[in-house]
């Protein structure tokens, strides 16, 4: 039995995908908030570009067959710097943007005539000055911007490749003097991969300041002003390093090559699906509207609520099983009547409606016994009917009426013989109760102002917030998945001879 629990379990992993990917495409489907006219209209073109591309709505959803890449980006920002008109100068903000990691694409300038040469070479006048060139004054001149771009790629074209930097990361992670750093700022934008790579949440005092070093390198040569400042703690420092991870989520494609595996990958990474699971798996499930990370604020909110809806499940069927079996024992009599009634009038309340009384009448205490309560009432009619419905049946068996002709009392047949074969509906339906659990939870929840995971549920729905709902939507399938593992190993519990009929069922024989 423990194998086929194991089993069982291993199968949940492609099942937790399968219903991450029918979420991820129920969800793509959610109009955006930037798809509102209001929201478009108060910030400019390129704010809301930037908006919806943080939000990965400039990629397709599952597959990218056209991944761009920092190659891509450049010739295509060249082109149209050299080809003038209209989009000139958006195309040469593009390519500031790019920097050094353009530079391998499009220099040297031969291929262009000599005009347009000359546009992109002012082009990169801002991309000199922030790498602190030598003499960058002339990458400005148009009498020599050319000249200028043609010797700096004689002299130093030879730095930009991906071992050189990498090992540049390396001794500025190690010794952190201001010289090192200076390698890495002439080299730009082609040195962030590394730098990012190296850049990891510090833990002590040490880690710290490596972190501090390799943010102002990547603060320097993005022109984001987003550094740990001398005084923050090792907290303010791990938030820092959180946001620029996030960055580096959204924009890689604009400082990598794409090439061999690589472009492969890409076709599943660069798309929204890939933007979500990569981040998930790399950022502790993403980044929630709070600003952080989704696992832990589900570490600090689950606790509450799965108090609440696995406490209530408990309390009810505790309630339930025994009011069923009073209920069978008494069949057509008004003691039958009577409990129906009860559980029925509890099943009908509303939730929303109990729980607002119930605060007003305990003063608003944040107490969980209260809210568990509530929910419990609305749980019980379900498994109080079921465990009536299977008991009447096999209190109409053979081995229930010879165990009263032997002397066995209704009670004693009932909790001695009855209900252990009467319990295994019951525990079948347990399985179904967490969802509808979770949703008195959400409402228990908002009313008594207790921090679950309804709060953030309900921001998250409003923000379209995908990491998230995608969360959730798995930790439900893992629940799920567990509860239906539980009720298998409950059946052999309560009835060892179940043993080999679950385990055919369930495909481990």
């Amino acid at each position: 039995m423990l194998r086929h629990a194991l089993r069982r379990l291993l199968w949940t992993l492609p099942t937790l995908v399968g219903v991450s990917l029918l979420t991820f495409f129920v969800l793509s489907f959610v109009p955006d908030p930037t798809d509102d006219p209001l929201l478009a209209s108060s910030l400019s073109s390129a704010e809301l570009a930037r908006l919806r591309r943080e939000r990965f709505l400039d990629l397709p959803r599952f597959i990218n067959l056209e991944p761009r890449d920092v190659r891509l980006r450049a010739l295509a920002a060249a082109q149209a710097i050299a080809a003038g008109g209209d989009g000139a100068a958006a195309a040469a903000d593009e390519l500031r943007r790019l920097g050094g990691a353009a530079l391998p694409h499009i220099l040297p300038l031969d291929a262009l005539a000599p005009e347009p040469r000359t546009r992109v070479a002012l082009a990169l006048a801002p991309v000199a000055a922030r790498m602190g060139l030598p003499r960058a004054d002339e990458a400005a001149d148009p009498a020599h911007a050319v000249a200028f771009w043609t010797r700096f790629w004689d002299d130093r074209g030879i730095e930009f490749r991906s071992a050189s930097v990498r090992s540049a990361v390396r001794r500025l992670v190690r010794y952190g003097s201001a010289s090192r750093a200076s390698e890495l700022l002439e080299l730009d934008t082609f040195a962030l991969q590394p730098v990012i790579a190296a850049l990891q949440p510090p833990r002590d005092a040490a880690a710290l300041e490596q972190a501090r070093a390799l943010v102002d390198v990547a603060a320097h040569i993005t022109e984001i002003d987003d550094r740990i400042a001398p005084g923050e703690d090792l907290a303010e420092a791990r938030a820092c390093v959180t946001r620029w991870k996030s960055f580096w989520n959204v924009y890689r494609s604009d400082f990598e090559v794409f090439s061999g595996p690589a472009r492969l990958a890409a076709t599943v990474l660069e798309t929204r699906y890939g933007k979500w699971a990569l981040g998930a798996v790399t950022h502790r499930l993403g980044i929630a509207a709070t600003g952080e990370p989704v696992l832990d604020e589900l570490a600090r909110r689950a606790p509450v609520t799965l108090t609440l809806v696995f406490g209530a499940i408990a309390l009810a069927y505790a309630v339930a099983v025994p009011l069923g079996a009073l209920s069978a024992a008494s069949r057509g009599r008004r003691s039958d009547s009577a409990v129906a009634a009860a559980v029925l009038t509890l099943a009908v309340l509303p939730t929303a409606v109990v729980a607002v009384a119930a605060a007003l009448l305990s003063g608003g205490a944040q107490s969980l016994l209260l809210p568990t309560c509530l929910i419990a009432l609305s749980l019980i009619a379900a498994p109080t009917r079921q465990q009536r419905a299977a008991l009447v049946a096999v209190l109409t068996q053979d081995f229930i009426r010879a165990a009263r002709a032997r002397g066995a009392g209704t009670a004693r047949a009932i909790a001695v013989h009855g209900l252990r074969n009467a319990v295994l509906p019951v525990v079948t339906l347990a399985v179904l109760e967490p969802p509808m659990a979770l949703g008195g939870a959400f409402v228990v929840e908002r009313v008594f102002e207790l921090h679950g995971l309804g709060e953030l549920t309900l921001l998250a729905v409003q923000a379209r917030d995908v990491s998230w709902l995608m969360a959730i939507s798995i930790g439900a399938a893992g629940i799920a998945a567990l509860g239906v593992i539980a009720t298998d190993l409950a059946y052999v519990l309560v009835d060892p001879r179940l043993g080999p009929a679950v385990l055919s069922r369930r495909g481990g024989a």
